[in-house]
């Protein structure tokens, strides 16, 4: 059975090859597309065209020949004419022409279906075919030529440079959709502000990190210029170098204040990158903003803890220095009171230098406030503490004094006289800044579970007590309000600057802080933040909720100059104490000596460790032992009291010791017996204090 011919098929009509169309591809240049040469057209086209020609033409020249007739009829002779193509427009237009009775010779010819043979037909009477009849094709078309060959291995190589081509741009389009599906998670989760411009600085497309921070919708900023809502004392900056970026191509680092919705403002550090086409030219921008504005308060705050610290180191110098030459005036005041008795006309003018000089003492007391001291913490009740405060401060003015506080309000634990100063100062700026009207004070315990939504407050978790202090006054500026707390800084004539600094620092060493809040024109609340006392209030009286308690006036406040000097008892005649004093300023060892000497004692004074420890010895040897030793803890270039004590209670374990320091931040001072000392005494000296202390150390019964 012959084979059928093997056709190539083409997509298209008529012969006619189209290129695919394929998927534009966005990450990479798409290949380039080829096209089918013109020339290969008609050749694809007679390749894929079915044959016309019987099955039997179709046969190689090498096939068997049809049988032969029978011996006594001779062969039929017929013409072959050569194949004639036509178009098929033209085979569309010929009518099927009837078919001709074949001769007998052709009987047994095979027909055009090669699979099965047709039945003989009848005999039928043998004549010459005319002709104007169509000339029946009797022998095969011819292979084909060497170049149809070449041109068809071209084309089959073409077909397969485009199937690779479609299976890229596959590939192509996978790996588009997955970066694209990256990017979509990488903006959307990002906590970085993200912004696309056009060449104008016009927004095109924001993250949502964007619209969460500002709390714009898309909707409304879309379409919106970029830096429109900056502040103004940025914009001109600002705006300067997005300009250079989308006219230069070049990326910038830049910061500035950007206004949220709800009015507040963040501070923004921002990265604009410029996108340039392939001319050349800026056509779009994408900026990349982080917030810092949290950042940017802690910077701040270290830059005024630095400030503080540069100045703790100066007023520290200085309240030294000014803490000796107070000692000493102080001291001699002391025994020219004592000297004088308190009835007659001098006793009046040295109460008024005592006064001036405890006003002396407060400032030192601020100058030390600056630096990183702090005596031993007391429990004590929140309002009678700030009732005696604040009635130090506004006695004698005009304007008065209202308490609001709660029952069972708790405790707190505080370095007593630190927490007075401050709230000294604090009611201090609220005075001077109104001629007169009411200050208000009130308190609030805030339980650790309340206060988790207070995360602006820079405070360890736990109980706190929260005092307010509301004034009437004309209220502190925008301006001035990020600056009230660095030292010196002051929008008063004749004023310090310190105030503020001080009570910040106080209550920050008492595990708490302030917070001000001020509106210009109506008036200035400080809130005070201190962790409260364990265990129930001691509070000996609190007021009901709601109700005021009033200072009383001026006029009712006995004058501070009815104050009597304390009472100095003196040793009898015959029977001294002798004391032992080191102390490295001989200004001290002067007054102090002068002090001792007019309460009864035998002083005997040496400015070292060292000497401290050798007097003692001697004296020891002959019996004649110190009834006390005081000793200063810090003696620079030389041996301290903390040093020298572990010596002399060695040489006699039943020595009475006592550490003098004006360090109140001094671990002997916070626990003296830890280190060896019986006791402690501050600097500056106070005549009834230095009895008292002595006294006590005399008495104590031996260890």
């Amino acid at each position: 059975m012959p084979r059928r011919p093997i056709v190539l098929r083409t997509a298209g009509q008529d012969g006619d090859v189209s290129a695919p169309v394929y998927k534009e591809a966005k990450p990479a240049s798409p290949p380039e597309k080829k096209l089918i040469p013109p020339q290969l057209t008609s050749t694809l086209a007679t390749v894929a065209r079915p044959s016309t020609a019987p099955a039997s033409d179709l046969l190689s020249p090498q096939a068997e020949a049809p049988p032969k007739a029978k011996a006594a009829e001779p062969p039929v002779r017929t013409q072959t004419a050569p194949p004639v193509e036509t178009s098929d427009e033209a085979k569309t237009a010929q009518p099927p022409s009837k078919p001709q009775a074949l001769p007998p010779a052709a009987a047994t010819a095979p027909t055009e279906k090669a699979d099965s043979p047709a039945p003989a037909p009848p005999p039928v009477e043998r004549q010459t075919p005319p002709a104007t009849q169509t000339r029946r094709l009797s022998a095969a078309p011819a292979a084909p030529s060497a170049e149809s060959q070449e041109e068809i291995r071209k084309l089959r190589e073409e077909l397969e440079a485009y199937r690779k081509s479609v299976q890229q741009w596959t590939e192509a389009e996978a790996e588009w959709s997955q970066q694209r599906r990256f990017f979509q998670i990488m903006t959307d989760h990002a906590a970085d502000l993200m912004v696309l411009t056009d060449h104008q600085g016009h927004r095109l497309w924001t993250n949502p990190a964007y619209t969460h921070v500002l709390g714009y919708p898309d909707e409304q900023i879309t379409g919106t210029y970029a830096l429109s809502e900056i502040h103004p004392d940025d914009q001109t900056r600002v705006t300067d170098i997005l300009n250079q970026t989308l006219t230069q191509g070049t990326a910038q680092q830049f910061e500035y204040r950007h206004q949220k919705k709800d009015g507040g403002w963040i501070f923004l550090q921002t990265n604009v990158i410029p996108i340039v086409n392939v001319d050349g030219q800026v056509e779009s921008a994408v900026i990349v903003a982080s917030d810092i504005t949290e950042k940017k308060q802690l910077s701040e705050a270290l830059a005024v803890a630095s400030t503080e610290a540069t100045a703790a180191g100066m007023v520290e110098a200085m309240a030294r220095d000014f803490d000796q030459i107070l000692t000493n005036v102080v001291g001699n005041l002391t025994i020219a009171k004592n000297l004088n008795g308190p009835h007659n006309a001098i006793a009046v003018r040295l109460n008024e230098i005592e006064r001036a000089l405890q006003r002396a003492r407060d400032l030192i007391e601020q100058m030390f406030s600056i630096t990183p001291q702090s005596a031993p913490k007391v429990r004590i009740a929140l309002e009678p503490a700030v009732q005696e405060a604040a009635a130090s401060v506004l006695r004698g003015t005009m304007v008065r004094a209202e308490y609001l506080f709660p029952r069972n309000l708790p405790d707190l634990e505080v370095d007593q006289e630190a927490f007075a100063h401050a709230i000294r100062n604090l009611v201090t700026n609220s005075f001077q800044a109104m001629d007169k009207g009411v200050i208000r004070f009130s308190a609030e315990a805030i339980p650790q579970e309340h206060f988790s939504y207070r995360p602006d407050l820079p405070l360890k978790a736990g109980n706190y007590v929260c005092l307010h202090i509301q004034d009437q006054g004309h209220g502190i500026s925008d301006k001035a309000l990020p600056r009230i707390f660095e030292p010196y800084f002051t929008t008063r004539n004749g004023s310090q600057g310190l105030g503020l600094t001080t009570a910040l620092s106080s209550i920050q060493r008492m595990g708490g802080t302030i917070l001000i809040d001020s509106t210009p024109g109506v008036g200035t609340t400080a809130s005070v933040y201190l962790p409260s006392a364990d265990g129930p209030s001691t509070a000996a009286h609190t007021l009901a909720p709601g109700a005021a308690a009033v200072m009383p006036t001026p006029s009712a406040t006995p004058a501070a100059s009815t104050s009597r000097s304390p009472t100095v008892a003196l040793p009898k005649p015959g029977h001294k104490k002798r004391i032992l004093l080191m102390d490295d300023e001989q200004m001290i060892l002067d007054i102090v000596s002068r002090m001792l000497g007019h309460l009864g004692y035998d002083v005997t004074t040496c400015r070292d460790g060292s000497q401290a420890i050798a007097a003692y010895a001697k004296a020891k040897s002959h019996s004649e032992a110190f009834d006390v030793v005081m000793m200063d803890l810090v003696i620079p270039n030389g041996v301290g009291g903390q040093d020298a004590v572990h010596t002399i209670k060695k040489i006699d374990p039943h020595a009475r010791v006592v550490a003098s320091s004006g360090h109140l931040d001094h671990p002997v001072m916070t626990d003296c017996h830890k280190f060896g000392f019986n006791a402690v005494l501050e600097k500056p000296y106070k005549l009834e204090k230095l009895q008292q202390v002595i006294e006590a150390v005399i008495n104590a019964p031996s260890n």
